[in-house]
């Protein structure tokens, strides 16, 4: 199968493609400079040569950057499924617009490793739990990693900013209140509310509410972004603004009793193999905007070495 791989500044465009490649694909990697890549393309413009690009693979995969939707319908115009390996809250909703594009190939979104984990195991606690009360999400990211930096530099947007608790309606001040998880290694954590796309999409998809919460890996950047969402004007804080912090990252889902957790040092190759999986899905999903969590479970991340996923039952541990 032939990927087109839009590539931008990071690393996860040129690691999906080896891990397509390990898997048998042929991953083209795209970009302005002809220098550093396979295939130069300009996506500004009127698209051309994307268009005729997207017309020679199966898959476009955009980890460039770049968020417009005009890349969306010129490349399932042209026949291609479309993976949005990023993407902010305001990008996604546009996507997802009844009034926008209706794209006659598969758009999967969200098919970054935080987003794509905290769907999966949200509906791995919902399934074992018979109740009404919310499914809470959260999220504890290594501010040190540059995949992880990247995900708390697209929250900043929120600072400062309200939204409305699936739950219960009452407006909620990102950044604020307290929830403590423990984390898979004993660690008690106290995490703040933040309006993640995944609160409200996954409230739609279980039928049931959804919150999601944040901290960093560092006590200390964790309460400065709590206290910089009362402050005027932090929500202009540029993304590429990265805190200090270690790797370690986990994501924990729980409803009722039950609950789901997954860790691990890093993010970048379990990000990859994530994108890699679902850009093999893709040509296979139903035509139109899909999320990637639900095409994927957790066997499907069963084998990584170094990624650590445990599942507790009322009574039962299991890993």
């Amino acid at each position: 199968m032939r990927v087109l791989v839009l590539d931008g500044h990071g690393a996860l465009g040129r690691a999906t493609a080896t891990a397509l490649a390990q898997m048998g694909d042929t991953a083209v990697l795209a970009g302005r400079d002809p220098g550093r890549y396979e295939q130069m393309l300009n996506l500004r413009g009127d698209l051309k040569d994307f268009y005729h690009a997207a017309s020679q693979a199966a898959v476009v995969v955009n980890a460039s950057g770049r968020e417009d939707p005009r890349l969306v319908a010129r490349a399932t115009s042209a026949g291609a499924a479309f993976v949005e390996l990023g993407g902010s809250p305001a990008y996604l909703s546009e996507l997802a617009d009844p009034a926008g594009t209706h794209p006659k190939t598969p758009v999967l979104t969200a098919a970054r490793l935080v987003p794509v984990l905290a769907g999966m195991l949200a509906r791995d606690v919902a399934a074992q739990d018979q109740g009404r009360d919310p499914v809470e999400i959260g999220v504890v990211l290594g501010a040190g990693d540059p995949e992880s930096a990247a995900d708390i530099g697209s929250t900043y947007a929120l600072l400062g900013r309200y939204f409305t608790d699936p739950a219960t309606g009452e407006e909620v001040l990102n950044f604020s209140g307290r929830h403590t998880v423990t984390l898979p290694d004993g660690t008690r954590r106290s995490l703040a509310r933040v309006d993640f796309p995944d609160q409200q999409m996954l409230t739609a998809g279980l039928g049931r509410p959804v919150r999601t919460y944040l901290a960093t890996s560092d006590r200390f950047t964790t309460a400065l972004l709590q206290g910089l969402t009362r402050l005027r004007g932090a929500s202009r804080l540029p993304s590429a603004l990265h805190l200090p912090g270690n790797r370690t990252w986990h994501v924990v889902a729980r409803a009722g009793q039950n609950v789901s957790q997954a860790t691990a040092h890093g993010q970048l190759p379990y990000a990859a193999h994530i994108a890699a999986l679902a850009v093999r899905r893709a040509p296979t999903a139903e035509p139109g905007l899909r999320r990637v969590h639900d095409l994927l479970t957790l066997s499907d991340l069963g084998g990584l070495e170094g990624l650590t996923i445990v599942r507790s039952r009322p009574g039962v541990s299991r890993s």
